[in-house]
């Protein structure tokens, strides 16, 4: 067997859903990670299931970096930084393949309509950023001197734009940046995305040429609850919470005490018409938030693996729009609620999924008081519309989409 492709993934390796994204091709290539300035930014170690990291400062500038690891094909989470955008020239300039692969989420509906709210959302608390920063003066500025370096590096008019853009979104948030340099030099040479909807929003903020080349895959992550079918329901009914994380986030209006007010109203609600509660919360969900619920006896905190045993056994999902809800919506056996009047207001978030019909909106505890009574009426609702919810938002719902982004990234290109 030949040596492996080298793939350079660039992103926050943090998150473990990220990187499961290429399970399927775990065997196939050898990876390497970068995003942070210092190893003191890694809060997961579960990177090293699949390669390296390597970070910005541990190199003179990116066609150093590029040289010793050879990659064959760099792929992008998202470029929105100054050193992601670096790296991107310089791959532009060595001819070396670049990818933006889905890794969330997207919808016209929330990321246009919805856009001032997503942008407002939490900051890190100035005082902890300024901590954290201190504590790695010298990788950054190591990284900083690799940033400049490669500006000097980088052949015109890539150079230019490099600085220009370092300019301007040192200024502007990322998508006004998007919006004030609408040119190819910003964008990948291939996209990866989950499915035409999702890939939308990309051709909305990136400003992609009607020639842009687009691969879909579906939802890699997803692949193993694609044979999810149901089972006997227990005696005991059962209710399964996905939670978003938003207060976290302080997304749409979304604090502490409107989340804690929350999860009082949702269990009591469902202990009287007895409900179980099991909660999946969001990967960067906070400590605080989930230990809410495990505080109440009708509630149950599960992971990943806990969900994929209790699903064929669960028909009644309730949460906030979420990536996690789609393949539970595509589900046969699933009957789905969610919850959209927000502190900031009643936004529709999940706008695409109630016009679509494949979700009855929770505007307030009576409609979850009367919807916990109806879930049969509401399931045939929402049945004969599932098939077409999926193909738009799934893409191919058959288990095989890690497969078709490995077959993508095997292939030659350029």
């Amino acid at each position: 067997m030949g040596k492996k492709p080298t793939l350079l993934i660039v992103g926050n390796f943090n998150r473990a859903d990220y990187l499961d994204l290429f399970q399927v091709c775990k065997s196939h290539f050898r990876f390497y990670f970068a995003e942070f300035a210092s190893p003191k930014e890694i809060t997961n170690n579960y990177y090293q299931t699949y390669g390296e990291a390597i970070f910005w400062g541990n190199y003179k500038h990116t066609f150093q970096l590029i040289e010793q690891i050879a990659p064959s094909k760099v792929i992008f989470f998202y470029i929105e930084s100054y050193f992601q955008l670096a790296l991107l020239l310089t791959c532009k300039v060595l001819k070396i393949p670049t990818y933006h692969l889905d890794h969330g989420i997207r919808d016209i509906n929330i990321n246009v309509r919805l856009e001032q709210h997503i942008l407002n959302q939490k900051k890190p608390a100035r005082m902890s950023l300024l901590l954290n920063k201190l504590s790695q003066f010298s990788a950054r500025l190591r990284a900083h001197i690799f940033l400049r370096n490669t500006a000097r590096e980088l052949p015109e008019p890539f150079s230019d734009f490099l600085r220009e853009f370092i300019k301007i979104r040192s200024q502007y948030s990322y998508l006004d940046t998007f919006k004030k340099l609408k040119t190819p030099l910003r964008t990948a040479d291939f996209y990866i995305s989950f499915c035409p909807k999702t890939h939308s929003v990309h051709e909305h903020y990136d400003y992609l040429l009607a020639q842009q080349k687009v691969y879909f895959t579906g939802i890699p992550y997803f692949d193993r609850l694609a044979t999810v079918t149901a089972a006997p329901q227990p005696e005991v009914k059962s209710l399964l919470f996905v939670d978003q994380g938003l207060a976290h986030r302080e997304l749409f209006g979304w604090n502490r005490h409107y989340y804690k007010q929350l999860v009082q109203q949702v269990i009591e609600q469902a202990a009287r018409l007895d409900y179980h509660i099991y909660l999946k919360p969001h990967p960067e969900q906070s400590p605080w938030e989930q230990g809410l619920w495990p505080s109440y006896y009708n509630t149950t905190v599960i992971d990943n693996d806990h969900l994929l045993k209790l699903l064929p056994k669960v028909s009644l999902v309730m949460g906030f729009f979420s990536t996690y809800l789609l393949p539970l919506v595509a589900m046969k056996h699933t009957t789905v609620l969610t919850l959209e009047n927000h502190p900031a207001g009643r936004l529709d978030v999940s706008k695409s999924f109630i016009d679509a019909g494949v979700a009855y909106p929770l505007y307030n505890m009576q409609d979850l008081e009367w919807a916990l009574q109806h879930i049969d009426e509401l399931h045939q609702q929402q049945l004969p519309h599932k098939a077409k919810f999926t193909e738009d938002w799934l893409y191919k719902f058959d288990g095989k989409s890690g497969e078709r982004l490995r077959d993508i990234l095997l292939q030659d290109e350029l």
